[in-house]
């Protein structure tokens, strides 16, 4: 898919957003929404939307999370990458390039490397659309799922409209987080009959490990030549959706032996005059997460939390595996009621040798860079 045509498939998506919730703000409203989550905690807490095109909405959120978070890091140089063995995907190969542009690209490529995959290989098909869950993956703190979407010549695929996992127990759907996906690429081209996607589903430590679970997808798509035209998603009445398409399956219980690993650092640093600590840090298979907290009652007020945001903004997570480093994405960030947290992808069943953090508190300058040791 090329710039233009992602333009137009946003436009697209906040298109139907407005249209099914009833709103008609502006792009930067949906921005300062944002935002405003990200400082009231709101973006950690679930809620069902069973209205069709909200998911683009969290899509749509999360692009701008992380733009929010990310795109400072763009400008800093990569670490040297790590001379890892080459890894086989297998059955999975459909994900590999998919996975490449993903900020779990190392959770993911981690976890197929030490078969910490479960296949699943199960699908349902309704009229022109057929949906297949692929595979998942899961730690304590998070699942992430691989799936993928055909059509028959009536039908092209333009996108997954909707990605849902349901504890069956509990009848509950679990948080979504951030997901990625995009059409089967053959020989340079595109096959717009095929499309794969992977979505993470954050779970919470403090309640029982989940085991029977239901996907729930929809398909969107258009009429056989319509994906190759220019005002393609811009035309609402061109959309065609499937009905939700279920799968249960349950979970490999080999995910919840490896326990989260916690570090209470408590090193204290400055980030715009204002002192900070990093006082917790999680270790899990798929998942780093860093908790940092304010020292005074005062710096939590919104003014002051931007600033320190926008201070320490640019950081990066390089862990050292067989003398080479690998540079661990972070795929967002909440505000919490102590400070705020970051979750990086992970490389923890590699066994590093070390683990560091860095915060650049002067971009571009080396003697502005705060660094912590993590598995000291």
């Amino acid at each position: 898919m090329n710039i233009e045509q992602l333009e137009r498939r946003m436009q697209a998506e906040s298109e139907i957003l407005k249209r099914e919730s009833g709103e008609t703000g502006e792009p930067g409203q949906l921005r300062l929404a944002v935002m405003q989550g990200l400082e009231q905690g709101h973006s950690r807490e679930r809620q069902d939307f069973p209205r069709r095109g909200v998911t683009f909405a969290l899509a749509a959120a999360a692009v701008i999370v992380l733009l929010l978070f990310m795109v400072p890091q763009l400008q800093q140089p990569s670490p040297q990458t790590a001379q890892v063995q080459e890894v086989d995907w297998g059955e999975l190969e459909g994900f590999k390039r998919l996975s490449q542009f993903d900020m779990e690209h190392e959770s993911l490529e981690s976890a197929v490397r030490h078969n910490y995959i479960q296949l699943i290989g199960k699908s349902v098909q309704s009229g022109a659309y057929r949906v297949t869950l692929d595979a998942v993956t899961a730690d304590e703190n998070m699942i992430i799922m691989l799936y993928s979407a055909t059509t028959d010549d009536s039908q092209e695929v333009y996108g997954i409209s909707s990605a849902r996992l349901k504890e069956s127990g509990a009848g509950s759907y679990l948080e979504t987080g951030n997901g990625i996906s995009g059409n089967e690429v053959v020989a340079g081209e595109e096959n717009y009959h095929k499309y794969y996607g992977k979505r993470v589903f954050y779970l919470d430590r403090s309640k029982p490990f989940p085991e029977r679970l239901e996907a729930d997808f929809q398909v969107a798509s258009v009429n056989p030549g319509k994906m190759g035209q220019p005002k393609t998603g811009t035309i609402m009445a061109d959309m065609h959706y499937s009905p939700r398409l279920k799968i249960s399956f349950t979970l490999n219980a080999k995910f919840k032996q490896y326990a989260t690993r916690i570090i209470y650092p408590d090193e204290r640093f400055t980030l715009a005059g204002h002192e900070v600590s990093l006082a917790q840090v999680e270790l899990s298979p798929l998942l780093v997460r860093i908790r940092m907290a304010f020292s005074n009652e005062a710096d939590k007020a919104w003014p002051v939390r931007r600033e320190i945001f926008q201070a320490g903004m640019y950081t990066e997570m390089v862990s050292t595996v067989l003398g080479g480093q690998v540079e661990l994405k972070s795929s967002t960030g909440f505000s919490t009621e102590a400070g705020y947290e970051r979750l990086y992808s992970s490389n923890m069943l590699d066994d590093p040798e070390s683990l560091e953090l860095k915060i650049r508190t002067q971009p571009g300058e080396e003697d502005g860079v705060l660094r912590f040791e993590l598995l000291e």
